[in-house]
């Protein structure tokens, strides 16, 4: 049998809860949260860098800020590496430690910030 793949407009519902809430979470959260919606589980490690990047373009189209700056690794607490580049509004990798938190904090406030719509634009 096929795996389903991540519905996007789900994953952003989820997304847009964290956001207006001013919350960041893992991908572990992430994971549990979207399975709670959908009775999808897709594993924490792997299964989010193409749809989180897949959204990110999908948002910065329209131009809202990227949505998955709020996913993190649970033993760093920064996004992973599929984050940095994944759409216009998102740089490169910084390779200091400093860039790097400051470039993500920039965007977290900016999404948090954001009007999200109830659902995917």
């Amino acid at each position: 049998m096929e795996r389903a793949a991540v519905n996007i407009d789900e994953l952003y519902v989820v997304l847009r809860g964290w956001a207006i809430a001013k919350k960041i979470h893992t991908y572990l959260d992430l994971s549990k949260q979207y399975e709670a919606r959908t009775h999808e589980w897709f594993e924490p490690h792997g299964s989010w860098d193409v749809p989180l990047g897949s959204l990110n373009l999908h948002l910065h189209q329209h131009g809202a800020p990227a949505l998955s700056a709020l996913v993190v690794v649970g033993a760093t607490g920064e996004p992973g590496g599929g984050f940095w580049g994944s759409a216009q509004s998102v740089p490169s990798r910084p390779k200091s430690d400093v860039e790097r938190l400051a470039a993500w904090s920039k965007i977290v406030k900016d999404v948090h910030a954001y009007p999200w719509p109830p659902s995917l634009p």
